[in-house]
This record gives structure tokens, C-alpha cells and sequence, in this order.
């Protein structure tokens, strides 16, 4: 597909637009997290929902000459990951009532997004495309199954690193200012329960778009096996402290190496493989 933004200047300017209201979402989050400020406090939140629709029509006016069928290049990719991190961080944080860590996630969403920008608009948007509704559910669910992960990863190191200011009577600024461990641990839970979910969507979805295209993937391929295991840990990991007896410490600990291990296959993927399977007809 050729970059259509050079040609299209409502589409190049929504691209800036996407980037910064990133950023302006950020913005506010960080003014109540490090200053209090009260208008700030009021207005992160219709802020970021704006952020969120104006991200989705712009990923609907990109796709719209190719029938809104996304091509899954490195560019596309970026801007859903900031997507799907700031949608699961958005329905973490109404579902818990906690808001005082949506800098963290937002920092990756906007630097995610503004990489995304500088691909689309300097490169080509060369990549696979997949049409279909079976394949196209696995696709985007294995993307919100990832930015689950990320956040989990991520709620998990600020717990450590809380834990460990406690434990050393260190009450600084981040023990002023984030959640204590107990709702921390609740974000954790939070997190795992939809990348558990979605990586549930991911395995269901992909199984019914391989019947329906007559795709043969191979069960034992080394990345596949990985996924389940993946999936395996976080189910287990939903009942791990009645099943092992683990603590959270633990907990995290497995978290942040699932998210290292998940980032890793991601990578790996990009370079060798512009697909996650190996599929053959």
C-alpha cells in the first residue's frame, strides 16, 4: 500500500493531531500526578476519551481506500499498541476507580504513537494485510492481549518499587503519590484478568479465522507454543496465590518476566517474520 498520507492532507493532519493529543492527555495526567492540579484532576478524563475517539476515526479515515482492512506494517502496529494500552488502561481505571498511574501508561502510549507518526509519514506502510472477521479479531485481540501484559508488567515493577521504598522506610514522593500496595495489587489482578481474556480471544479467534480461510497452522510451532504457555501462566496466575501459594511479590516477579518474554517474541517477529505464524495452504 502506498503512503496515502503524502497525498492526503487531512489525513496528515489528523496524524499530528493523534500524537498531540497523546501528549495532551499525558500532560494532564502528569499535572495531577506530580503538581494536584485541580483542572487538570477535572479534565484528564474527558480529555482522554476525546483522545481515544479521535485516534479510532483516524484509523477509520487511514484504512477507508483499502476497504478498513489494517495493514499490519511496523507503523500500523505502533499506533494500535498505543491504542490498545490507553483503551485497557481507560477501562482499568473506571473499573477500579484509580487514576493515579495513567501517566506511567500514557507515557508509553504517546512515545508509541509519535513513532508510529514519524513511520507513517516518512515511510511506506509496506506490511501484511488480513481481511476476514475470525482473523481480524485474532489480530487486534493478540495487540490488546500484549498492551494488557505491558500494563501488568508495569503496575507489577511499581509495586516492587514501592515495596521496597517501604521496606527501606524510604516515603518519598512515589509513596505519596501512587496508590498504596493493596490497590496496587488490585490494578495487577485488573490487568491480568483482561490479558488473560483477550489472550482467550486471541487463541479462540485465531482457531475459527484458520477453519474459515482453510489456513493450516502449525501446532507446533515454537511462537504458538509460546502463546499458550503465555496464556497458561496468566490463567494460572488468576488463582496462583490458592494454587502455590505465592505471594504478589512473586506474582510480579512472573509478570514483568512474561512481559519481557512477550516483548522479546514481538521483536523477534518483527525482524525475521512479518507474521506470527508460519501458515501454509
Amino acid at each position: 500500500m502506498d503512503n496515502t498520507l503524502l497525498n492526503n492532507t487531512l489525513l496528515t493532519v489528523l496524524t499530528y493531531f493523534v500524537s498531540l493529543m497523546y501528549v495532551i492527555s499525558l500532560g494532564f495526567y502528569g499535572a495531577d500526578f506530580f503538581k494536584g492540579l485541580a483542572f487538570a484532576k477535572t479534565y484528564k478524563h474527558p480529555v482522554l476519551i476525546v483522545t481515544i475517539i479521535t485516534h479510532i476515526a483516524f484509523l477509520g479515515f487511514l484504512t477507508a481506500p483499502e476497504g478498513y482492512i489494517i495493514s499490519f506494517s511496523s507503523s500500523m502496529l505502533m499506533s494500535m499498541v498505543a491504542l490498545t494500552l490507553t483503551v485497557v488502561y481507560m477501562f482499568i481505571e473506571f473499573s477500579t476507580k484509580t487514576d493515579k498511574t495513567g501517566f506511567f501508561i500514557l507515557s508509553f502510549s504517546a512515545g508509541a504513537e509519535i513513532l508510529a507518526s514519524i513511520l507513517l509519514l516518512t515511510s511506506e506502510a509496506n506490511g501484511p494485510a488480513y481481511s476476514g472477521l475470525g482473523i481480524g479479531i485474532h489480530l487486534l485481540a493478540a495487540i490488546f492481549s500484549f498492551s494488557a501484559i505491558a500494563i501488568a508488567g508495569l503496575y507489577s515493577f511499581l509495586y516492587l518499587l514501592l515495596f521496597r521504598q517501604i521496606k527501606n522506610n524510604k516515603f518519598g514522593f512515589l509513596f505519596e503519590n501512587l496508590p498504596n500496595l493493596e490497590v496496587l495489587e488490585q490494578l495487577i489482578k485488573h490487568a491480568v484478568v483482561f490479558g488473560f481474556l483477550f489472550l482467550s480471544i486471541t487463541l479462540l479467534a485465531g482457531i475459527i479465522g484458520s477453519i474459515q480461510t482453510s489456513e493450516v497452522i502449525n501446532l507446533f510451532e515454537t511462537r504458538l507454543l509460546a502463546l499458550v504457555v503465555i496464556w497458561l501462566f496468566y490463567g494460572a496466575s488468576l488463582f496462583i496465590k490458592k494454587l502455590f501459594g505465592w505471594d504478589t511479590i512473586h506474582m510480579a516477579y512472573l509478570l514483568i518476566f512474561l512481559f519481557v518474554l512477550t516483548s522479546t517474541l514481538i521483536m523477534l517477529m518483527s525482524i525475521f517474520s512479518p507474521t506470527f505464524h508460519s501458515i501454509s495452504f
